[in-house]
Parts: C-alpha cells; sequence; structure tokens
C-alpha cells in the first residue's frame, strides 16, 4: 500500500498528532486498518472459510487481542506463539500448530493445550507426537502438512518442493497408514499446505487451491475418516516498493470460486473445514515505524540524516529478511512548514547502529530539508517488525509498540 492509500483510510493529519506524541523510536499499529483488511479477506472468500492468523507476522498482545475479539483462529509456530495466542483469548480449537522444528516439550504443551491441529512436518515427527500422547494419556489432533512435488510461480519466497518444509507428497501414505494404526493417540484431522509468502500475482490462487484440494481428495481416498480440515496456508502479499501492484482481491475471489466449485472438490467443499491463514496481509499495512532525526550532515555532497533507530528494530526495513536488491519503504516526514520545499529533496536516512548496514532509506525524497527533532514515519511496517529482528544487537532498548 502507498502512502496516499493509507492516507484514505488514516489521514495524514491523523498521523502527524500520532507520531508528535509518541515516544521514538515506536511502532504505531492502526485499529481501522486491520480491521478492514479482516473484512476484505472475508468478503473475497465463499462463506465456508474461516480465516486464521498466522502469529509469526506480529505477536504484539495488543494486536493479537484485537485480532481474538474479531473472530480470528491462529496458526503458531513456537510455544511461545501458542502461549501468546491462548492469553489473547483464542481458543485451542482454533489454533493449529506448524513448523518445522518443534521441539518435544513444545508438542507436549500443543498436545496438553488440546490444538486443533499439529501440523507435523516428517514421520519421525509423527511418531513423536504419538510417543508424546501416549505417554500423556491423551489423543492428539494430527495434520499433515504436506509438501507439493511441484511450486507455483508467483511467491517471495517459496516454502513448498525441494525445501525443509512438510511431509513430501510420496510420503503421505505411510504417515497416514501410522495415523490409522495408533488411534488412541492420533486423531487425523487433515492437510496443511503452505507453498510460499508475499504472494502478489492473484492469477496463482486458483492454482495453488486446485494443487491442496486435489492432495486433499486424493488423501481422502486412503483415510478410514474423511479429511475434516483443509488448510490452504497464507503467503498473501502486500505492496512494499514503488513498481510492485497491490495484490488484486477481486481475482482472488474469482480464482478461489472458480477452484471450490469444481465437482470433484464437492465433498471437502461442503463438508471440510477450509481455512486460510494471512499474517502480513492482515497487519502489515497497518503499522508505521517513527523515529527522530538526532543528526543531520553532509557527506560528498548528499544530504545524511542519522535517526534514534535502525535495524534493531525493523530489519526488514534495511534490507534484511532475505531482499536481494534493497529498496525505499513508502515514507514521509513532518517538518515545519517554513521548510517545505515545491519537490522532493532526497536525504539517506541512516539508523543508529555501527554498521554500515543500518540504512533506512536511501537517496529518498522529502517534503523539505529535514532537522534535527523532525519525525520521520516508515509505511508497510506492521509485520515483521521487532520479532523478525536483530533486537539484541548494541543492546539498545527495544521500540516502542501501541495500537492505536
Amino acid at each position: 500500500m502507498d502512502k496516499s492509500s493509507f492516507y484514505d483510510v488514516v489521514s495524514r493529519d491523523c498521523l502527524r498528532d500520532a507520531v508528535k506524541e509518541a515516544r521514538t523510536p515506536s511502532f504505531l499499529y492502526f485499529r481501522r486498518m486491520v480491521e478492514r483488511r479482516i473484512a476484505g479477506v472475508r468478503r473475497c472468500l465463499p462463506a465456508r472459510f474461516e480465516v486464521h492468523y498466522a502469529v509469526k507476522a506480529n505477536p504484539n498482545a495488543a494486536l493479537l487481542r484485537l485480532l481474538s475479539s474479531q473472530g480470528l483462529g491462529a496458526d503458531v509456530a513456537s510455544a511461545g506463539e501458542l502461549r501468546a495466542a491462548l492469553d489473547a483469548g483464542i481458543p485451542a480449537q482454533r489454533i493449529e500448530f506448524t513448523g518445522p522444528g518443534k521441539t518435544r516439550p513444545e508438542l507436549e504443551s500443543a498436545i496438553a493445550a488440546g490444538v486443533s491441529a499439529i501440523n507435523v512436518e516428517s514421520l519421525r515427527e509423527l511418531e513423536h507426537v504419538c510417543d508424546l500422547a501416549h505417554a500423556l494419556d491423551r489423543t492428539a489432533n494430527v495434520g499433515l502438512r504436506v509438501t507439493p512435488a511441484r511450486s507455483h510461480d508467483g511467491a517471495g519466497m517459496r516454502m513448498g518442493s525441494g525445501t525443509q518444509f512438510g511431509v513430501p507428497e510420496e510420503d503421505v501414505p505411510a504417515a497416514i497408514d501410522l495415523i490409522r494404526r495408533r488411534p488412541a493417540e492420533l486423531r487425523f484431522t487433515g492437510i496443511h499446505v503452505h507453498a510460499g509468502s508475499q504472494i502478489l500475482a492473484a492469477g496463482t490462487f486458483g492454482d495453488h487451491f486446485r494443487t491442496v484440494l486435489d492432495i486433499a481428495a486424493r488423501v481422502d481416498e486412503m483415510t478410514d475418516h474423511r479429511v475434516a480440515k483443509v488448510n490452504f496456508g497464507g503467503g498473501w502479499g502486500i505492496r512494499y516498493y514503488s513498481g510492485q501492484t497491490d495484490l488484486d482481491l477481486a481475482e482472488v475471489e474469482r480464482q478461489v470460486a472458480s477452484a471450490v466449485k469444481e465437482a470433484r472438490f464437492g465433498r471437502l467443499a461442503a463438508d471440510a473445514q477450509l481455512i486460510v491463514e494471512p499474517g502480513r496481509f492482515l497487519v502489515g499495512e497497518s503499522g508505521v515505524y517513527a523515529v527522530e532525526v538526532l543528526y543531520c550532515k553532509r557527506v560528498q555532497g548528499k544530504r545524511f540524516v542519522v535517526v534514534d533507530g535502525g535495524l534493531h528494530h525493523h530489519y526488514l526495513l534495511a534490507g534484511g529478511m532475505g531482499q536481494v536488491i534493497r529498496r525505499n519503504f513508502e515514507t514521509d516526514a513532518f517538518i515545519d512548514v517554513g521548510r517545505m520545499r515545491n519537490t522532493p529533496v532526497p536525504h539517506t536516512v541512516a539508523g543508529c547502529l555501527c554498521t554500515p548496514q543500518d540504512l533506512l532509506a536511501v537517496d529518498c525524497g522529502y517534503p523539505g530539508e529535514l532537522a534535527e527533532g523532525d519525525r520521520i514515519v516508515f509505511f508497510n511496517s506492521g509485520a515483521y517488525g521487532p520479532s523478525a529482528s536483530p533486537g539484541l544487537f548494541l543492546s539498545h532498548a527495544p521500540a516502542n509498540e501501541v495500537l492505536l
């Protein structure tokens, strides 16, 4: 989302006032943006679908409480995320636990909590769940995170074929056989497929949903109990940079409806619980990262400003999290009217860390020449901020986080 679209929902004056009152560095999350995204996702999906939130995108407690109040379930990938989701009021019956490296204590906590599915990612993990459930005298709800034999194009980061994630399709029969043989310990719930992240090409959604439904239909034939749940994962992307396009929800709606209506998937579409689990798409555009200018200087004719934040709070902003070519986020600054200019004034914004990597914007145009005390904001900062950043680097204090 570009800043003009943000300002259509939260006015520039409203943001300026919030930023002026904030203790920087701060992440400010806007409730109305989150609610707008939830409503948009629900509108573009058939009525039977449920929306779960991928907690890894942002585990902030206030945000989780908001999402819980909106009736969302949760996808968690650690014991810490499980505890955060439960503390926010999301019931265990609406929580799925996914991740390639679950420890035995984490599996025990998921079994004890009664989560709706532990989505196992290997045959060995399934054996661990079985043994732990037997020791706890419980029946564990288990799903299979299946890795499709082929990956679809259009994902910014692939998590399907040829990666460490999930049970390969060819191992599914063996997993089903183990579940069938241990009914006292294992209750089969269904399948989960998450093939990638940061997907902006809406045309790929039909392909992905058909692939998942096809796998589910084949698993259906292998089981004594029908597949009760089909989780299509997340991966819904947002626009960070110029040149990118927003995910077309109208096209997503057409693609998903077309896939689900195919006759061969009739049983699943009518009876199974159908789930999507976006993370970034629900909260990413709701957040801004606000910093204050500490120093201004010129270096070889270029304007540099040094601010009180940095990549230790927002690694993604500084080019982390797998970016190959570093690009500027959408940004704005609140400066005195007397320093405003008719044309943008280029600045490079550096963080406060002792590393040349700590650049938050390079040759980026602002509405005037920046000065000490000015506040700068970076949009699309609601996902993969503090929890995905090297927060202990240089032992600075964490950023403030506020839900408005």
